[in-house]
């Protein structure tokens, strides 16, 4: 497994389009703050850091299902708060 840390995962994401952060189940996930009450049923969560235009979200794959996607933007959280989720999601997936 590639470690990667918040820094090279927002480098990565602007070079490439997106990186992949981890997967996570839908307790996993819950236990970060994330809200889940609205998206129905689903297992697993596979997360990404996503670069489009001029800007990073987190964008949420529900069930790998490329249509159930659910997209985060950094304006919705703020800057701070959105390098904290990253770095809380690289954490659970055993980054340094």
């Amino acid at each position: 497994m590639v470690k990667i840390n918040v820094k090279k995962a927002f480098k990565k994401a602007q070079d490439e389009g997106e990186v992949f952060l981890t997967t996570l189940s839908r307790e996993e996930l819950e236990s970060t703050g994330f809200d889940t009450s609205t998206f129905g049923f689903f297992e697993t969560v596979d997360i990404y850091l996503h670069w489009i235009g001029d800007d990073f979200q987190i964008k949420y794959v529900f069930d790998g299902d490329p249509r159930q996607a659910y997209y985060e933007k950094v304006r919705d959280v703020g800057k701070d708060t959105f390098a904290l989720i990253i770095d809380e999601y690289i954490a659970r997936l055993g980054g340094d």
